[in-house]
């Protein structure tokens, strides 16, 4: 009969300790010049800390702890002189702070934090490894978009944690925070949409701006590429194939937000969005096949987060929520879908939120819920059909009217599930 071995925890402790100090020594090794602190040397130091917690615990000396954290201290400024001596370079504290920060991750899993360990651990090595790149991103960064990434990084970390979780209105149904977390939503896909934008350029960089703007706001997007299509007839095909691609992201994205948000609407909506996505994919392929495609087109781009623009966002989820859960209550369906085109020519996504919130909270059923969702595509695709009239009458024939196809496709095969 074969005896199972037991092993004490604080060998595990140890043996994930030098693990994780690996895993960051690792990144370390690819510098062989500039390494003064590599992979045994990080995997050491990380599996002393399991050693220390333990010990503080058995002896009751919990001054253990804060000498091993000393001496780790004491090695990274080590390293920084070291450094200094052999080099004669500017000093550099990426390493020191590495080993002070590793020996942090094995105190962690001396207290048996190893999930939260490994997720540092992971996160430091892809920082350490994307430096050059960060550094080149960084240089190119505008005093625009370093002051747009303070806003949102305010509203993430500051005001969202002491904003009021509970419902503010007489049906229990709208909460400031919810509301806040809405518009970091808006500013982040907005943010995050610019930054991979300044990348892009020419036919196909013209295409992928419109598949990301319009995941973020598919109405500025049709503001942008009508103003884009005025400028040349060369970019009218190009222009023209960015919408319908805005337009396959706005619907993916608003019944994206349904169906995590409320499960049960994914069955009411698959045949009408499917329906929708294969009709604008079909024209948007023709277009592209057919039309002229260019290496390059400079665009102008500024960054789009704004706070006025989320904040309008926000005011149109909450009070096409609250509008919703009364309308219903007072006229029915009738009222509830008035409700969710008027609120789609505003805000879609917000359209697509408030359904699925009335649905979770068993004020709609699911039809009603998913028609909600419908309409407000329906509503959005109108709203951008009269933006490129008033812009760009080039445009009406290659995305206007595509646009009105696909939002009656979208009705009917609703209407017939």
């Amino acid at each position: 009969m074969i005896e199972t071995i037991a092993v004490s925890e604080l060998l595990i402790q140890v043996l994930i300790a030098i693990a994780t100090g690996g895993l960051i020594g690792l990144e370390r090794e690819r510098r062989p010049r500039r390494k003064f602190a590599g992979l045994r040397t990080l995997a050491l130091l990380c599996g002393g800390g399991p050693i220390a917690v333990h010990i503080a615990h058995q002896e009751g000396q919990p001054l253990v702890i804060v000498i091993y954290l000393g001496l780790a201290a004491a090695f990274a400024l080590a390293v920084v002189y070291v450094r200094f001596v052999l080099t004669e370079e500017d000093v550099g504290l990426t390493t020191s702070v590495t080993v002070f920060l590793v020996a942090l991750l094995g105190i962690l899993v001396g207290y048996e934090q190893f999930f939260e360990s490994t997720s540092i651990a992971i996160v430091l090595v892809v920082l350490l490894s994307e430096k050059e790149r960060l550094h080149r991103y960084v240089e190119n960064v505008s005093d625009r978009e370093l002051l747009d990434s303070l806003k949102l990084g305010a509203l993430v970390f500051i005001l969202y944690p002491i904003v009021p979780a509970a419902p503010i209105d007489p049906f229990g149904v709208l909460s400031l925070r919810e509301v806040l977390l809405f518009a970091i939503f808006v500013l982040l896909i907005e943010f995050t949409s610019y930054v991979s934008m300044q990348q892009l350029g020419g036919s196909r960089g013209l295409a992928i701006t419109g598949l990301l703007a319009g995941g973020a706001n598919s109405f500025a997007a049709a503001g942008v590429l009508a103003r884009i299509s005025n400028q040349s007839r060369d970019v009218l095909d190009a222009a023209s194939a960015a919408l319908l691609l805005a337009t396959v992201s706005m619907i993916v994205r608003n019944t994206g937000i349904a169906v995590v948000l409320a499960t049960g609407l994914l069955w009411a909506l698959w045949q009408p969005i499917v329906a929708m996505v294969g009709v604008t994919v079909a024209i948007t392929i023709v277009l592209w096949t057919r039309g002229d495609v260019y290496e390059q087109f400079d665009l102008d781009l500024e960054s789009p987060l704004s706070l006025a623009a989320a904040a309008k966002f926000s005011a149109a989820y909450a009070a096409i929520l609250l509008v919703s859960v009364v309308a219903e209550t007072w006229f029915g369906n009738l009222g509830l879908y008035a409700t969710a085109f008027a609120g789609g020519l505003v805000s879609s996504a917000a359209v697509a939120v408030s359904a699925a919130t009335v649905f979770n909270d068993g004020t709609v059923g699911t039809n009603q819920a998913a028609g909600m969702v419908v309409l407000g595509i329906t509503a959005s695709l109108t709203a951008k059909i009269v933006l490129v009239e008033v812009v760009s009458g080039r445009m009406r024939s290659k995305a206007a009217a595509p646009m009105a196809l696909i939002a009656v496709v979208g009705i009917v095969v609703f209407a017939l599930t």
